[in-house]
């Protein structure tokens, strides 16, 4: 290295140097006291944190809870509707009366409809109606002497749940024959 380099490197200030600077006592007594609010601040900012974290962390403890237990309701009111099945696979088995296994199924039938209504199950009407292809799937197409797009037959049920589309109904629709 030589004379001129060192020169150079020995005329740089270190950068760990203490440099002492002079203040008057009322800036000083305003430095002390926005050291304090920046600590107070930053005391709060990590109380804060804490607590946001710890509201998330319980949401997602509630979240998990809920979805594990969100169909509690819907069994509950299903189990009464499968007590009554199994009853009725009995007397089917024992049944010399059909009209009574009948009438049992029946009410079976309506004690479910019952219990998808109040769910927010509805059943789409069909026959008779207009073909809407957001309600219905045209499984058949029959030529007819009625207008086109007339619901004939119902092959499968579509439902509503909440006023959303569950599944569409699987149709039977007319159309119109076309004149010779």
């Amino acid at each position: 290295m030589s004379e001129k380099e060192k020169d150079t490197k020995n005329n740089k200030p270190e950068s760990n140097k203490n440099e002492i600077a002079v203040v008057s006592k009322k800036e000083y007594e305003t430095i002390k006291a926005k050291a304090a609010e920046c600590d107070e601040l930053k005391d709060k900012l990590l109380r804060t944190q804490a607590e946001f974290d710890n509201a998330r962390k319980r949401m997602e403890k509630e979240k998990l809870d809920f979805l594990r237990y969100a169909n509690e309701g819907l069994i509950l009111g299903l189990l009464p509707i499968l007590d009554n099945m199994e009853i009725a696979e009995k007397h089917i088995k024992e049944a010399k009366d059909f009209k009574a296994v009948q009438e049992g199924v029946d009410m079976i039938q309506l004690q479910m409809q019952a219990f998808l209504k109040d769910i927010g199950i509805v059943r789409i009407k069909t026959v008779g109606d207009k073909f809407d292809p957001h309600l219905h799937d045209p499984i058949e197409v029959e030529e007819s002497e009625k207008d086109d797009g007339l619901v004939l037959a119902e092959l499968k049920p579509g439902y509503m749940f909440n006023g959303k589309l569950l599944r569409p109904a699987m149709v039977k629709i007319t159309k119109k024959k076309e004149e010779k």
